[in-house]
């Protein structure tokens, strides 16, 4: 067998597309700005400034948006929701069970499957960090309502 040696070239060459065929190359630069503005150093810097001020990592953060008080949430569909894997869910349920903001619990017909469910302190503090993370970038405020609006509307259209 041939040991590999990681080439920083081969880094460059382009994986084969999943994506839709023959997207126009307006609908490609679109998505690139979408993610561009979706991960603008200050988009994720409130991110990271919110974590710090209520004590918890970006991560825990971002998982309370997630959850709720009166809709237990099996973890696998948190590991979804976060686009991680289950262990990486079960440290961040461990840290917000750490701080009394949910409890693990069986699921209610299948012994198998833990739910979580956020502590009435964890509910006022996704409340709290939904407001913040649904705040839209700055750069929203360029647009008129009526832009705005159509914005809406075509992501919406793309969304499904």
């Amino acid at each position: 067998m041939i040991d590999e040696v990681y080439d920083p070239r081969m880094a460059m060459v382009p994986l084969p597309s999943t994506a839709a065929p023959s997207a126009s190359s307006d609908a490609t630069e679109a998505w690139r700005q979408m993610r561009e503005l979706t991960h603008h150093p200050d988009v994720l810097r409130r991110t990271h400034e919110l974590a710090e001020e209520i004590g918890l990592t970006p991560g825990i953060t971002k998982a309370l948006v997630h959850l709720s008080a009166t809709h237990p949430t099996p973890m696998r569909d948190l590991a979804g929701a976060l686009r991680c894997d289950n262990s990486y869910v079960t440290a961040v349920v461990d840290g917000l069970e750490e701080r009394g903001m949910a409890r693990r619990l069986p699921h209610p017909t299948d012994r198998r499957i833990k739910v979580i469910e956020l502590t009435e302190q964890g509910a006022a503090l996704a409340t709290r960090v939904r407001a913040v993370l649904g705040e839209p970038p700055a750069a929203f405020a360029r647009l008129s309502d009526e832009e705005a609006a159509l914005l809406l509307e075509l992501v919406r259209k793309v969304s499904g």
